[in-house]
């Protein structure tokens, strides 16, 4: 694999090159707030476009759509191209359709722009993994991709509130227009001035290259990928009824929603900084761990929700565990992946997760919902288990390329 480097110095591998991990750290940052940003901005939303709430709410449901069905073709069609450049342009399409949605006029051209965005969003997370990942050497990789991955996790603590803040004393339409500046900026610092990162070409085996399926990183890939799916699912079922959980079962004021909410948040920060240490010390172990940790909060929710310091707790666990499993399964995946599968398995991982998001809110509906919704965080927990034993079937398979190398 081909590195250069251009002004942001990426310096021998025995050093992390923090500065260009700090911008795409921003990126993620810019760009999971964005996703999100209807939900934040609803009302003023509906308002401006003449559109009703559950419209402006099918603008997250349709970006999840569009990453779903456009990342893998468009990962592939980009497999030769300089990840450097995939990323930039990735990211100036994307400030693009932001700033164009900030001067929708009616609803039909923000769904339009937001359809641009979600897939510019979709090849930016197919390609920013591998990208980071190409700047470090294996024993690097847990602690490069936590601070890669904690612009996600800064986004739901920070991101969307403050959003949300600037639409409430200005306009909503000055929230998309500053994430598009932003990230236009950003896309051309990217291009000017990040290290330049060529795809590998592979290997050609005897008689021509072996064909993709029988690649052996596949099974392991493909537990993973399982487990994705199924943390997703159980996260957001739950997390959507966050407040009816908080007020129905556990009969907490709304007045504690947003500490409570800022506590979960902060508890994400800390699991992001201890997973990038564990991920390269026990990559197994910790990301087995952490789903454990995570059937145990929903468990803890569910079986507890009549004591406040359980709830707490649990919330904490539950904060902690999300934070962590990013960087962890991003890392694990990076170190499973063959040169041939690195960008089909981070490309699948934003469709599998894609996936999740969207059947997660939906399945707990019909499950608990408003009414019980201690029944979704104990079917969020029995899934957290079956995605742990998916966790060690994974890490079996793939136990020589879990092994830490430095």
């Amino acid at each position: 694999m081909a590195i250069s480097t251009a002004s942001i110095p990426v310096p021998g591998r025995s050093r992390l090159p923090v500065g260009a991990l700090l911008l795409l750290s921003l990126a993620v940052f810019l760009t999971v707030t964005a996703e999100t940003l209807p939900a934040g901005l609803l009302p003023e939303m509906a308002t401006g476009l003449g559109a009703t709430p559950a419209q402006i709410g099918l603008l997250i449901s349709v970006w999840a759509l569009t990453v779903i069905v456009t990342s893998l073709p468009l990962a592939r069609a980009t497999a030769r191209i300089d990840r450097r450049l995939v990323v930039a342009a990735s990211l100036a399409v994307f400030a693009a359709a932001n700033v164009a949605t900030a001067l929708a006029p009616v609803f039909g051209f923000a769904m339009g722009t937001r359809v641009v965005a979600a897939v510019a969003h979709g090849v930016f997370w197919a390609v920013v993994i591998v990208y980071a990942s190409a700047l470090l050497a294996p024993a690097q990789l847990g602690r490069g991709l936590a601070i890669v991955t904690a612009g996600g996790t800064a986004a739901t603590v920070a991101g969307l509130p403050v959003a949300t803040l600037l639409a409430q004393t200005t306009t909503w339409r000055i929230a998309f227009a500053a994430v598009g500046a932003i990230s236009l900026v950003l896309a051309f610092v990217v291009w000017r001035r990040m290290p330049r990162v060529a795809p590998p070409r592979g290997e050609a085996a005897p008689g021509g290259p072996a064909p993709l399926r029988r690649d052996p990183s596949l099974p392991a890939l493909a537990a993973f990928g399982a487990a994705a799916v199924l943390i997703a699912v159980a996260q957001f079922a739950a997390f959507t009824y966050i407040r009816p959980y908080l007020e129905v079962s556990a009969s907490i004021g709304p007045e504690w929603a947003a500490p409570l909410l800022f506590a979960y948040g902060m508890a994400g920060m800390v699991g992001v900084a201890v997973a990038g240490v564990l991920a390269d010390r026990h990559p197994r172990a910790a990301i087995i761990g952490v789903l454990v940790t995570f059937a145990a909060a929903f468990a803890a929710l569910t079986v507890g929700a009549g004591s406040v310091a359980v709830v707490v707790a649990g919330l904490a666990a539950w904060g902690f565990a999300i934070g962590a499993i990013f960087p962890l399964l991003q890392s694990t995946l990076m170190r499973v992946a063959s040169d041939r599968t690195r960008t089909l398995a981070s490309a699948g991982m934003v469709v599998l997760f894609n996936v999740g998001i969207a059947a997660g809110p939906w399945l707990g509906g019909l499950l608990g919902g408003e009414r019980e919704p201690t029944v979704n965080t104990a079917v969020s927990a029995v899934a957290m288990v079956a995605a742990a034993v998916l966790g060690v079937v994974g890490a079996l398979l793939a136990r020589d390329r879990l092994a830490v190398r430095r």
